[in-house]
């Protein structure tokens, strides 16, 4: 049992064990690239995994931020690139029903088909042009206003899961007359004339991802299926309650592929015994320390995550305080995912870097969550002008 397994949902904990379990025997029969990643997702789908963060009323198990960063951790162990779809999905269904986004019934519409039809979804917003939408900006995506709803034209990347989504929520500048351009969103299903795929994906990290573009060409969507898109184009702001949606999920699916990273080295450098050292290389005290140093890297991690979650599902402190507190946590647990992966393969040597190795794919991974937002210069200069608030205010 995991450290903060006894905090989660039994429920939606056991479903987790059992999409994880499919997942490994996935990895273990050999499977890899964007086929495993499909069969990663059917498993997720499956086993129910993609309905825990829905309501309990639309048929969910009403998943908490505290249930989905046990739960991540659990699935990213068993492989980054299925952790990470699953991240997209349940994060983006996670902050949607307290974002105040969505008009409720059309919400309440896609989660029935989350739990009836397993449909997927990613919250595509990144471009090549604006890079992510974090920092502001207009989207080089245009929504163009037309008979019972919008065409929507553009490009976005780094869409993770893109073959096996069912549905995207898509960011674009609204083109409307008599209107400044601003932001809209809209649900649009993957199924929609006009809409490829364009397998393009090559990163470092998360191969297995299928994090592709997806290419947009007078696709229509609905109006039916707009989420927002504001008639005199008011810019909107996020509620204090979407904050721990902003990066706890984040900090528990890195920290999900190093437990996987420090689980491989541990069994590595208790059974391997070298012909000139005569004794497990465990034995020596330089493994040992790097190995001491990745456990206290990983608790810190994971009392972070669970502390900062639990602190706001039972309102144990002040909230604005909390939402405050979640881009460090999360800078904090990715890099320190970072760094018990580059221990792991200092431990391990060569063999680390065997493809056939777990450890191999799981240094490549952990750097993957340094480029999701919040950034750390971001994340680092808020705590700054926190510190300093006192000071110049008074």
């Amino acid at each position: 049992m995991a450290p903060y397994d006894h905090l989660a949902n039994p429920r939606v904990l056991m479903v987790a064990q059992d999409a994880a379990a499919r997942i490994e025997q996935r990895v273990a029969a050999g499977a890899s690239g964007h086929e495993l990643l499909a069969q990663c997702v059917a498993d997720l789908r499956e086993s129910g995994y993609l309905a825990t963060i829905v309501p309990e009323r639309l048929g969910g198990l009403g998943a908490t931020i505290l249930d989905v960063c046990v739960a991540q951790e659990r699935i990213a162990a068993a492989l980054g690139s299925a952790g990470l779809a699953a991240n997209m999905h349940v994060m983006y269904i996670g902050n949607a029903l307290v974002s105040r986004l969505w008009p409720a019934d059309m919400l309440d519409r896609f989660l029935r088909g989350v739990v009836e039809h397993g449909w997927f979804i990613n919250n595509c917003q990144a471009e090549p042009e604006m890079g992510s939408p974090a920092r502001g900006g207009l989207f080089a995506t245009t929504a163009t206003r037309v008979d019972g709803g919008w065409r929507i034209d553009g490009r976005k990347s780094w869409s993770t899961g893109a073959p096996f989504l069912t549905h995207i929520g898509v960011g674009a500048t609204v083109r409307a007359a008599g209107v400044p351009e601003h932001v809209g969103q809209f649900l649009v299903e993957m199924r929609t004339p006009g809409i490829r795929i364009e397998e393009n994906w090559d990163g470092l990290a998360m191969r297995e991802s299928a994090s592709h573009d997806i290419v947009f060409d007078g696709a229509f969507v609905p109006d039916a299926d707009v989420i927002r898109v504001s008639p005199t184009g008011e810019k909107y702001t996020p509620p204090l309650e979407t904050s721990p949606w902003h990066g706890l999920p984040w900090a528990a699916t890195y920290t999900g592929v190093a437990v996987a990273a420090r689980d491989w080295v541990a069994g590595y450098a208790a059974t391997r015994v070298p012909t000139n050292l005569g004794k497990p290389i465990g034995d020596l005290p330089g493994v040992r320390a790097k190995l001491g140093e990745i456990e206290a890297l990983l608790m810190t991690s994971r009392r972070l995550i669970a502390g900062t979650a639990r602190d706001w599902v039972e309102d144990r402190m002040d909230r604005g305080e909390l939402a405050a507190q979640v881009g460090l946590v999360k800078s904090i647990a990715t890099n320190n995912a970072v760094r018990i992966t580059d221990l792991a393969l200092r431990i391990a040597g060569a063999a680390g870097l065997a493809q056939r190795n777990t450890l191999e794919r799981c240094f490549r991974d952990a750097r993957s969550g340094l480029i999701h937002p919040p950034l750390d210069d971001v994340a680092l200069e808020a705590a700054a002008v926190r510190a300093m608030r006192p000071y110049r205010e008074g």
